[in-house]
């Protein structure tokens, strides 16, 4: 429904038009919440759909937005001025399949740690179209993702929801689904010590829902990331 990008929240626009009615009202109890200067009210007008389940965070220069099949390139283009305006200074582009079971770039990719980035190995072969506020360029997933200090952990078999639509309480803490998979989870080195704390999400994921692409973080602490 709405994305937190340091102290600025920006609202998202939904890609079905069932659920306009629970963006509306949503948007309308945050706008009670906090100022005028923090949450952005109209800066999605020009927005035809924009979902955040497709934008990662990658650190305070970096963004990668799937413009996929519930977030399109020129609702990103809307508010691409306010994202360099937030601090970013490249904004990363992926168009990836549009499939009914993986909505969301947080089904096909998830930041794990500080350093670490899981992936379905197919993105390896895309390429990511980089926006800067003096023009545009492209690299490969692979070359953005590493460049902006991830090591990529590959992955082949997976399940989209469960396993990578996970979340981060803090560093050291993340949330996963009951049904995620928990050993490829711990089998790489950096994730063997991680706090995993399972909730049972089931019927929302019966409806292509998961962790991430349903939570809102409003306010952190500020030694956590």
């Amino acid at each position: 429904m709405a994305c937190v990008l340091g102290n600025t929240i920006i609202p998202g626009v939904p890609g079905i038009s069932m659920r306009r009615p629970e963006y509306f009202h949503a948007h309308r109890v945050m706008k009670t919440w906090f100022s005028d200067e923090v949450f952005l009210l109209n800066a999605n007008d020009e927005a035809e759909v924009l979902e955040f389940g497709d934008l990662l965070l990658l650190n305070k220069d970096a963004i990668l937005i799937n413009v996929g099949l519930r977030t399109t390139e020129s609702s990103v283009k809307s508010i691409r001025n306010l994202l360099f305006q937030i601090g970013f200074s490249e904004i990363g582009l992926i168009d990836l399949p549009r499939r009914a079971d993986t909505l969301h770039l947080d089904m096909y990719c998830n930041v794990a740690n500080q350093d670490l980035m899981i992936s379905k190995r197919f993105l390896k072969y895309y390429p990511v179209r980089i926006w800067t506020e003096s023009g545009s360029r492209f690299e490969m997933y692979e070359e953005f993702i590493a460049r902006h200090g991830f090591e990529i952990y590959w992955i082949d078999e997976y399940d989209p929801s469960p396993d990578l639509n996970f979340f981060h309480v803090n560093p050291e803490t993340m949330l996963i689904s009951t049904k995620a998979n928990k050993r490829m989870l711990r089998k790489h080195p950096k994730l063997k010590n991680k706090n995993l704390i399972e909730v049972d999400v089931a019927e929302l994921e019966k409806g292509g829902g998961g962790i991430r692409c349903m939570t809102l973080p409003l306010r952190r602490k500020p030694n956590e990331y």
